[in-house]
């Protein structure tokens, strides 16, 4: 198919083709990740070791003594300097460098269950796959990295088998879309609705058969149920058919919103990040307004990738509570701490009727 003068002037267009990306909506992905340290600085050794000498658990404590290897580990500047996201289980003795909570690799202190890696992605709308490719990519290379510095460990000393299972388990990305699309290594496609409630029970499903595979194959099938996990990061890039009209298209992709976050509520672990295009580019606006509130988190971004003369921006909303700021209020404190949570997926938000018109 032939493309336009304009096209092949296009910078990120032709970088896609080098790289071997299906769109050029990669790098607005890209963007976003190195703007919000998600995924981002690319995990190293030296920094892969810090986050594993300075996890802990019952198990451990009792068990493993790592004072010894730790003295041989020398922190780089560049380990120092390397931001990420502290995600669930981490317990900070740094001060935050920002309101999203960033802080070093080397002062955090995580549970051996919850390294807060991000492991299982799923990508809403995923065709063509541009996104898909890059999550698995940059997923999978933080798997092996983590991987092979834990092997590193095992070479000096005992190290926890909690924190060795946790490691070795791969992660899964799943593409969701009712368009086909072609196959792309490490990334698992379910055709059909994203309203749908089984295909959001197949997604668990897959989260669930890929710790109990993982783990037989390596301990023979017993393993903490707490390494069991939903997604930790969702990502939208789906728009509905460009109608021309702004205020039209900005109102269908509000339910498209909508529908991407009622898969956050049933798919979505706490303090997961969630990323989805939206039309409005300011914050005073019902939707917004909705997913912030279930989230530390929340704001809207326009990578320097996306065409200026696009209405496109994109909800960056980081540290997912399930049950909202709601909590956050004196009177919500008397709730029962052990009241039970029901697991069952949560009742899909219907967008607009039907989803065929979707890409």
């Amino acid at each position: 198919m032939a493309h336009t003068t304009k096209e092949n002037r296009d910078i990120y267009y032709r970088k896609a083709k080098e790289e071997g990306f299906r769109a050029r909506s990669a790098y607005k992905l890209l963007q976003i990740f190195e703007s919000f340290h998600i995924l981002y600085p690319k995990l190293d050794e030296e920094s892969a070791l810090s986050i594993l000498l300075n996890s802990s658990c019952s198990y451990c404590e009792h068990n493993i003594n790592k004072n010894d290897y730790i003295d041989k580990i020398v922190i780089s500047e560049r380990t120092k300097e390397n931001l990420c996201s502290t995600g669930p289980g981490s317990d900070s003795e740094s001060d935050d460098y920002s309101e999203l909570g960033l802080v070093d690799y080397v002062k955090i202190k995580r549970n051996c269950l919850e390294l807060g890696r991000i492991k299982n992605v799923v990508d809403l709308c995923s065709a063509p796959g541009s996104w898909s490719q890059l999550l698995s990519k940059m997923v999978h290379e933080d798997y092996e990295t983590l991987k092979n510095a834990c092997k590193k460990l095992q070479t000096q000393q005992e190290v926890c088998k909690n924190l060795v299972e946790y490691v070795n388990i791969k992660p899964v990305i799943v593409a969701i879309d009712i368009q086909q699309m072609a196959p792309i290594e490490g990334v698992r496609f379910l055709k059909g609705d994203i309203t749908d409630p089984e295909i959001l029970k197949e997604v668990l499903q897959l989260f669930i058969e890929n710790v109990s595979r993982n783990i037989n194959q390596a301990y023979g099938g017993e393993y903490d149920e707490k390494l069991r996990r939903n997604a930790q990061l969702i990502t939208c890039d789906g728009a509905p058919d460009i109608s021309g009209l702004h205020e039209t298209d900005s109102f269908l992709q509000s339910y498209l919103i909508k529908s991407a976050l009622s898969v956050c509520f049933s798919l979505l672990d706490p303090d997961g990040c969630f990323i989805c295009k939206t039309f409005f580019s300011s914050e005073n606006t019902p939707i917004f307004t909705q997913v912030s509130s279930f989230f530390d988190y929340c704001t809207i971004f326009k990578p320097s990738a996306s065409r200026s003369s696009s209405f496109e921006h994109f909800i960056v909303a980081v540290g997912y509570k399930p049950f909202g700021h709601i909590l956050n209020t004196p009177k919500s404190q008397e709730i029962d701490d052990e009241r039970e949570i029901d697991s069952e997926l949560k009742e899909i938000i219907k967008a607009a009727g039907k989803a065929i018109s979707w890409d």
